[in-house]
């Protein structure tokens, strides 16, 4: 059901039908999580999606067990009816796990292990980033990977972008390396440098909170539920294609007041349809958060159609990364520090027995079928 290089979108089950219409494109699908840990209303969501509208492309759920304050830790048993309702669904299947902690071996051998002797089925592994970014961790996680053979979809934990963290692009290339087939979920512009270093699919979160696992916050105290006085959730960000990153809709405009070039700021996305990328700048944020991620998805999507449509997609990526290091400055931005590490990396694959083709050299068998049929 997943080809190589899928880029798919991550949303939550209450906006499911405004995404599925992007989701319906060559090369793309659909990741649905839980509104408010409503697993029935995520399954009831995803039978309406494909029975009543007749979505025909890849589909998958993530119960998402993993996050917020009661998040389940690794041990902790799989659902049986969830596995289950997913083969009834005729959908992938991604195992319920829970949160794999940074000394948790034990918990992350047990999803790999209990997940490889179940048919048709893809281990989901909610890390802490220590490991990908520590060798020793990053030796255990490839090991135990490697023993079980099962396909793994990763979710990547950290305050804001994981690929910002040190060692987390190193340690992504070494999962990859693995020969079994990787997913990566919640994820942002780095998903197009997974898919081009071998990722099988790459799913691309709606909002900041569905595009990493943020951090179990701290026990709620007082009325807000942990949240302080005041709280506001973050102001919309969009992929500002030129510099590969999401930026705030202000930030855009304000640049855009002082680089007035319509090379740099004119968009042919279907959303945008050849205007500046900041027209949204007269909008709400409430109003913007909408057309802000059908912007992004469009401008990743071209932007993964592009990549992979040429003979060398790392080299393509790392070209990108480049240019848009020096956009960002040209802009008076900070690069965002994802393209630097992606930068570095192909430089050490260079190097003699480092050499890694696009694509996936996994096991055969039932798992494996499902995903590349």
């Amino acid at each position: 059901m997943l080809g190589d290089g899928t880029l798919l979108v991550y949303c939550s089950a209450n906006q499911a039908l405004r995404c599925a219409p992007i989701a319906e494109r060559p090369g793309a699908g659909l990741v649905i999580s839980p509104y408010q840990r409503d697993e029935a209303g995520l399954l009831a969501t995803a039978a309406y999606l494909l029975r009543q509208r007749r979505f025909e492309a890849p589909l998958l759920l993530d119960a998402a067990r993993y996050a917020g304050r009661a998040r389940l830790p690794a041990s902790a048993p799989f659902n049986p009816r969830w596995l289950r309702r997913q083969r009834e669904l005729g959908v992938p299947v991604l195992t319920d796990s829970g949160y794999v902690d940074s000394g948790d071996e034990p918990g992350l051998a047990g999803i790999l292990h209990r997940a490889a002797v179940l048919p048709d089925t893809i281990a989901v592994l909610p890390l802490h980033p220590i490991w990908l970014q520590d060798r020793l961790h990053r030796t255990v996680l490839t090991g135990h990977i490697r023993a079980a053979g099962a396909p793994v979809a990763l979710v990547l934990e950290a305050n804001r972008d994981p690929f910002a963290l040190p060692g987390v692009v190193e340690g992504l290339l070494a999962v990859l390396d693995c020969g079994v087939p990787t997913l990566l979920l919640r994820c942002d512009v780095s998903a197009l440098g997974a898919l081009c270093h071998g990722a099988r699919a790459a799913a691309v979160g709606t909002v900041a909170a569905l595009r990493h696992l943020t951090p179990r916050p701290p026990p709620a105290a007082g009325p807000a539920a942990g949240q302080p006085h005041g709280f506001r959730p973050a102001a919309p960000s969009a992929v500002f294609r030129p510099t590969l990153s999401y930026r705030r809709i202000g930030a855009i405009a304000r640049a855009h007041r002082r680089h007035p070039d319509p090379d740099l700021f004119g968009c042919a996305c279907t959303v945008c349809d050849g205007r500046d990328v900041d027209w949204m700048t007269a909008l709400s944020d409430r109003d913007r958060e909408v057309p802000a991620f059908e912007h992004s998805i469009r401008v990743l999507q071209d932007l993964r159609d592009e990549l992979l449509g040429t003979g060398d997609w790392k080299q393509s990526w790392t070209a990108r990364c480049t240019d848009a290091v020096y956009r960002s400055r040209e802009l008076g931005w900070d690069p965002a520090p994802m393209l630097r590490h992606w930068q570095r990396q192909l430089e050490v694959q260079r190097q003699p027995g480092m050499q890694r083709q696009p694509g996936m050299q996994g096991r055969t068998g039932p798992a494996v079928a499902r995903l590349t049929a």
